[in-house]
């Protein structure tokens, strides 16, 4: 059977990040990406983003076949079926099996599943994939009438460009507010201003939906007791950890795979990391640069070193409707709070001793890397208002 020193499952940044750090610790060790998508690994981020434009097949590709070349890694484009961690043996769905040394488990998170009365799944888009945007873009050429269940940052970007092709968009959420995993109250208001501006339906503390096909086969989904005709429906209510591989190998998990300070899960060799992973006091991180991040420890200590993870306070931005949002929320209630603005900028910086933990920044995108410099330096108020002057 032929054997694998390295092999990394999942086709994101996480797995990038680990082979990046495998080539810089050990350069002639073998490696193998495997990726279940259509395509080579691309970012994920851009792609909801682009439902307007379109996009060619391979325009967000995080590498390219020349780099993977260069640096000795066997791309495999299949699915990983079994894990057996006694034997270090994995199983593919079309590619027999093979043995590794160290194995990354970096799959992501999956989509919850939306479940409405009489309306099946095949029927309900997803913006996870980039084959499944694709199937959205290709929808605009015949249906006028959208429904996106979910107001979350993804939510929002895929309203936005639904009524950029001049679509009747309306959004619903079942919280009171908009992007309530990463707003306060108060910039929520100000993104749901802007949502209303452009025109699009917005529905907040949605609590019953029902859906049903009219006798001339029309969608219609009644809100709150109000029935809307729709063509297309799209879910973005949100993600698990994608853990089936790890629970029928028996690797402990709870919300994702549980893992330990260096990114080990309960079986021997086998590590985790990225939206997958759940770290030692339960957070699932969920962002780009975290997955980066950690993603990079696993692939450092998958060669022998001890790095511990420390989570760090990476943010969410998005740029919709002509705004962009910049967010790190406090933990707590007990940080002191320092409002500024300045014209159309707007920024809340919560303070610990003087040190800032958490911020929330409107229209200073050209700035946010310097932001972000803050939040992980810890930097005083006087030094924010030295270095980032409003």
């Amino acid at each position: 059977m032929n054997v694998k020193n390295f092999v990394i499952v999942g086709g994101g940044i996480a797995g990038l990040s680990a082979i990046k750090a495998i080539r810089e610790e050990n350069k002639s060790a073998s490696v193998l990406w495997v990726n279940n998508e259509d395509r080579i690994p691309y970012k994920r981020t851009k792609i909801n983003k682009h439902i307007a434009k379109g996009f060619s097949k391979d325009e967000f590709a995080l590498i390219d076949h020349h780099w993977l070349a260069d640096q000795h890694v066997e791309l495999l484009y299949d699915k990983v079926e079994q894990i057996n961690t006694t034997k270090h043996v994995l199983t593919f769905n079309h590619s027999g099996s093979i043995k590794y040394n160290k194995l990354i488990i970096a799959t992501g998170k999956i989509p919850k599943h939306f479940y409405v009365d009489g309306l099946t799944e095949n029927i309900v888009h997803q913006v996870h994939t980039a084959r499944q945007v694709e199937n959205i873009v290709r929808s605009t050429a015949k249906s006028k009438r959208y429904l996106v269940i979910g107001a979350g940052v993804e939510g929002v970007e895929t309203a936005e460009q639904l009524i950029k092709l001049g679509k009747e968009v309306t959004l619903i959420e079942r919280n009171s507010m908009v992007l309530k995993r990463f707003l306060t109250p108060k910039f929520a208001h100000m993104l749901e201003k802007s949502i209303l501006n452009a025109g699009i339906n917005l529905r907040l503390g949605i609590t019953q939906l029902a859906y049903k096909q009219s006798k001339s086969g029309t969608s219609l989904m009644t809100i709150d007791g109000q029935e809307h005709q729709v063509d297309t429906i799209i879910s973005t209510i949100g993600y698990l950890p994608n853990t089936k591989l790890a629970i029928d190998a028996h690797i402990k998990c709870n919300t994702g795979i549980m893992v330990n300070e260096h990114l080990e899960t309960s079986a021997p060799d086998v590590y985790a990391a990225g939206d997958v992973a759940e770290h030692p006091l339960g957070q699932i991180t969920g962002l780009w640069h975290a997955a980066e991040h950690q993603g990079r420890l696993a692939g450092l200590n998958a060669c022998g070193k001890q790095l511990k993870l420390q989570l760090k306070p990476f943010r969410m931005k998005t740029d919709v409707f002509g705004e962009f949002y910049f967010s790190v929320l406090p933990p707590n209630n007990k940080l002191s709070l320092i409002e500024e603005e300045m014209g159309d900028s707007r920024r809340d910086m919560y303070f610990n001793n003087d040190k800032i933990e958490a911020l929330l920044m409107k229209n200073d995108k050209s700035r946010a890397k310097i932001y972000q410099q803050a939040l992980m330096e810890k930097w005083s108020l006087e030094k924010i208002r030295k270095e980032i002057p409003l």
